[in-house]
């Protein structure tokens, strides 16, 4: 058994939209239960959390990914609070941040394009166009959806411009267009340091071999954002090869929860 004060910081509704809020605070509750069966002190609060409330803490665990959240994380972590994750790995996990990362990270995933929403300019649309049927996605450079419209495949310049141009009066300033890559796409939800790494098919099914084919690209992925614990997307084509499509941090683990939030607990004590 432990003695510690550990709080863990809620999402905020915005980043967590529809169905997403009840997972996201279903795994956040979840780990905060398997934390205190180890006898740790465990309070939850909200994204809007005064520093004062949270200071002293031997731990804070967050999933918040707000302006206001994530400096609060920073003045925690500049006085000396261990927090998982720190406000530069939840930001590595935008997409503006996330494409030349994982790309220098030598991490297999599709031919991207980081560009302004209201001028994306021409080369940018003519590789688009270039694309022919296949099309590509537009996705918004920032967190990974708000609402409906985040994500969008398009075909041709005429429709990527458009969609870019919706973005960009929405506010979102930077976008991220990405080549569609054909082949089956699997969720996966790990956590570092421990034996957790579950995937899962289109139809829902859990791969059983999936820790043994896919979890060191994911590892790898995960330590170039600063990641511990996170899920991601992979699209496997038809030789058996497979592109990380995105990683997030702090995924709902919905399909696996209870045993997720083991982990994230064991891992969480071992960083006390």
């Amino acid at each position: 058994m432990v003695s510690a004060r550990v709080v863990g910081i809620a999402r905020e509704s915005l980043y967590s939209p529809g169905r997403f809020e009840s997972a996201d605070r279903g795994i956040l509750e979840a780990t905060a239960e398997a934390l205190r069966r180890s006898g740790a002190e465990v309070r939850l609060v909200e994204p809007d959390v005064e520093l004062g409330e949270v200071e002293g803490a031997d731990l804070i665990f967050a999933m918040c990914q707000g302006p206001a959240a994530l400096g609060t994380l920073r003045r925690l972590v500049s006085s000396g609070h261990a927090v998982v994750h720190r406000a530069e790995a939840i930001e590595a996990c935008h997409r503006i941040r996330l494409v030349p990362r994982l790309a220098e990270a030598g991490l297999p995933r599709p031919a991207a394009h980081v560009v302004e929403s209201g001028a994306p300019g021409a080369a940018a649309l003519e590789w688009v166009e270039a694309q022919g049927e296949s099309g590509a996605w537009v996705k918004r450079g920032d967190v990974h959806a708000t609402q409906e419209g985040d994500v969008r495949r398009v075909r041709g310049a005429a429709s990527a411009r458009a969609a870019l141009a919706e973005l960009a009066g929405r506010g979102v300033e930077r976008a991220v267009l990405e080549a569609h890559c054909p082949g089956h796409t699997f969720k996966f939800y790990a956590v570092r340091g421990t034996r957790f790494f579950r995937a899962y098919g289109e139809e829902g099914g859990e791969v059983e071999d999936a820790a043994e084919r896919w979890r060191t690209i994911a590892d790898r992925a995960a330590e170039a954002l600063g990641l511990s614990i996170y899920g991601g997307d992979v699209v496997v084509d038809e030789s058996g090869g497979a592109l990380v499509v995105d990683v997030n941090d702090w995924p709902s683990f919905s399909r696996c929860r209870a045993d997720a939030a083991e982990a994230i607990a064991t891992h969480l004590l071992t960083r006390l």
